[in-house]
């Protein structure tokens, strides 16, 4: 049940993201979300990442990239009120994380980008 509601929810705001709709990614988002570049050593705030977002779509800019994922693993704690989505992502020794908490609803609280995917030796 919570992982078809938890589901739902993310479409909307994947689906938001790609659009360029902000508006609905602060329904989705906690008050304290941020995405987490590894790499990088870059963290953004959601204020930044909405102005940034609607300065690009203002100017037609916004075309994020669909990254190509191989695998989607949904991790709950026993509650039921936090979730890990683990993305692996095709043809890359990456993978992008995300931290949800259920508080009446689903949010965001977390968007990480890992630096690299741990390699299982066989």
């Amino acid at each position: 049940m919570m992982d078809n509601q938890l589901e739902q929810i993310r479409d909307i705001w994947i689906n938001a993201f790609f659009t360029g709709n902000y508006e609905v990614l602060v329904q989705f988002e906690a008050p304290s979300f941020k995405v987490i570049y590894e790499k990088e050593g870059i963290t953004e705030s959601s204020v930044t990442r909405y102005e940034k977002i609607a300065h690009a779509v203002k100017n037609g800019v916004w075309k994020p990239q669909k990254p190509e994922i191989s695998s989607e693993e949904f991790e709950f704690d026993r509650e039921q009120t936090h979730c890990k989505v683990t993305l692996e992502l095709e043809n890359e020794l990456r993978q992008i994380q995300e931290l949800w908490i259920y508080d009446s609803d689903w949010k965001i609280i977390e968007l990480r980008f890992c630096k690299v995917r741990k390699v299982q030796n066989i």
